[in-house]
């Protein structure tokens, strides 16, 4: 009987020595690196990267220092620090010219005469019905990558609302743009106060950097008339 009791005991010092080791074990496993987000906002890389923690893991923001604290195994704190360098990096500021052309089967008297030699008017010439065209306006956007930019273009009695996305491309021989690019008329006020809107142009494209690049072509006037925009980007910094 006394030699079970001394069994026993035994049994339980093991039982307790082996929970402190695993504990300290459990503990010696974790890593914790406290990191200053320079690009992007602390809060939206800790959206991001709060789903790739362990059970165990955490990770918390201070907002006021852009700052994130990530505590978690050496494995997982060592992951989410290559998916942060992934993803805070510095934003690529672009430059697009955006050109409204005016094309008509009719002629103009005052027809934009730099036109005339113009390629990418040439080639028009060629593909559409309009013999004719004019430059109504011209507009430079300078834009980070992934943002939206919103202007007026063209003449006040047109009203014309120009929205322009761009995705930068990262290519080894040159810089290519992905481009959401919307043309709307605003035709009026409602009831309530909002503008009633016309889409004219709305379009998702691809362009290579230096290239003038024909968006799209809406009818006016019962197809007599046509808006067209010539896009061109390039990176500046």
């Amino acid at each position: 009987m006394k030699k079970l009791a001394i069994i026993s005991l035994a049994a339980f010092l093991l039982i307790g020595m082996s929970g402190s080791l695993y504990s300290e074990t459990e503990e010696s496993e974790t890593k914790k690196a406290i990191v200053t987000v320079k690009y992007i906002d602390a809060h939206i890389a800790y959206d991001t990267l709060q789903k790739f923690t362990s059970r165990r893991g955490r990770i918390h923001f201070v907002r006021h220092e852009n700052k994130l604290i990530i505590e978690d195994t050496p494995e997982v704190v060592d992951k989410i620090l290559s998916i942060l360098k992934e993803i805070d990096i510095k934003p690529v500021n672009m430059q697009f010219n955006v050109e409204l052309i005016l094309g008509t089967t009719s002629p103009m008297a005052d027809l934009d005469e730099m036109l005339k030699s113009d390629p990418v008017i040439k080639e028009l010439q060629n593909l559409l019905k309009y013999n004719t065209f004019k430059r109504v306006d011209s507009t430079l956007i300078k834009i980070q990558n992934n943002q939206i930019s919103r202007q007026r273009i063209g003449r006040e009695d047109v009203n014309l609302r120009l929205q322009i996305r761009p995705r930068y491309i990262k290519e080894e021989k040159v810089d290519t743009f992905q481009v959401d690019l919307e043309l709307r008329q605003v035709l009026g006020i409602n009831n309530e106060g909002k503008e009633i809107t016309n889409v004219l142009i709305e379009t998702m494209l691809t362009i290579k950097s230096g290239e003038r690049t024909v968006v799209g072509v809406s009818k006016l006037d019962g197809g007599n008339k046509a808006l067209i925009l010539i896009v061109s980007g390039k990176v500046i910094g």
